[in-house]
């Protein structure tokens, strides 16, 4: 199924492929692509265990809808299997309020920009984490643009690990105070297109859109055509303040899930076809549209309750 390539798992992408599995043996290839995922992890959780005993943070970073949140708590799970104790923490909880993120000159503010987060508190964290295993974390609300509620006490214990997840978590303003040797960095993303016979079918950012689409709609109260608008800006924001650290990591996680377009388009569709003609990213819409059909339909209820795919497709409908 698949070989290592570039210090990451380059799996067999071609459309036809993917579309045979989807109408003759859908379980069997959701099976396999999703155990092969797993594998992975359970690879890199094996090594920091015998390689990296040291770590008391694991820094996990990627662009937007690579699938952070989720490829997180599966790594989480696998250290433990291994006998490592281990939580989560997220960058997202330490945005500042919407109405202090800087205004851009189109008027929207840019979340993709590292100042948009909380840097101080964010190392004031981390560096109460480290040497009391204590400190009070907002809870932000994407819908509110705010924290809501009181903070929550969280806690590390002297042999507990955690991963800290989110775009900018590879960003070294965040760790500078951190000891060399008690961080580990990792880099998820989509790390291939799909293709056919003639070339380029979906590409990497073709794959993060339509994730980002289909959870902006069910998670952040989003359309998919204010989704599409700020997209140029996203990507604009992951050149600058995400990409230039990817060379930093020391694990690179291809966070695709070949069979994701036969399921994401059954969500998908509908929501670009609702962009009206006179909006100026009914093109885009359109396009998106004409790549997605290419695929055969797969039910979302196939997808396991674990997967990676659900940080996208939420919960509801499972078999």
């Amino acid at each position: 199924m698949s070989n290592f390539a570039s210090g990451y798992i380059k799996y067999i992408n071609h459309l036809e492929q993917i579309n045979d599995g989807a109408v003759h043996d859908p379980g069997r290839m959701i099976r396999e692509v999703e155990e092969s995922y797993r594998r992975n992890l359970e690879s890199i959780a094996q090594d920091i265990l015998r390689y990296h005993k040291g770590v008391r943070m694991v820094m996990l970073s990627g662009p937007s809808s690579s699938g952070k949140t989720t490829t997180a708590k599966l790594l989480e799970r696998c250290l433990e299997e291994g006998g490592q104790k281990c939580c989560v923490l997220s960058l997202d909880d330490f945005y500042l309020p919407r109405e202090k993120v800087e205004v851009q000159a189109d008027g929207r503010r840019d979340f993709e920009r590292v100042d948009a987060l909380d840097a101080q508190r964010i190392k004031e964290t981390f560096s109460k984490l480290l040497q009391t295993g204590r400190a009070e974390i907002p809870q932000y609300d994407f819908s509110l643009g705010r924290a809501r509620g009181e903070d929550r006490e969280f806690r590390l214990d002297r042999d507990e690990l955690v991963v800290v997840e989110g775009i900018h978590a590879l960003n070294p303003i965040f760790t500078r105070e951190v000891p060399e040797q008690a961080c580990l960095k990792l880099y998820v993303s989509v790390k291939q297109r799909i293709k056919d016979a003639n070339g380029e079918v979906v590409s990497p950012v073709d794959l993060r859109l339509v994730r980002r689409i289909v959870r902006d709609v069910k998670f952040r109260d989003t359309s998919a055509e204010r989704t599409l608008a700020m997209w140029d800006q996203v990507e604009e924001g992951e050149d600058r303040y995400i990409r230039p650290y990817r060379i930093t990591a020391d694990y690179t996680v291809n966070s695709i899930h070949l069979y994701e377009p036969c399921v994401l388009r059954t969500v998908a569709i509908p929501l670009l076809r609702a962009i009206a003609p006179d909006s100026p990213y009914y093109r885009k819409a359109r396009n998106l549209e004409a790549k997605l059909m290419r695929f055969e339909p797969l039910d979302p209820a196939l997808v396991p309750e674990e997967s990676m795919l659900r940080e996208f497709l939420g919960r509801e409908g499972l078999v």
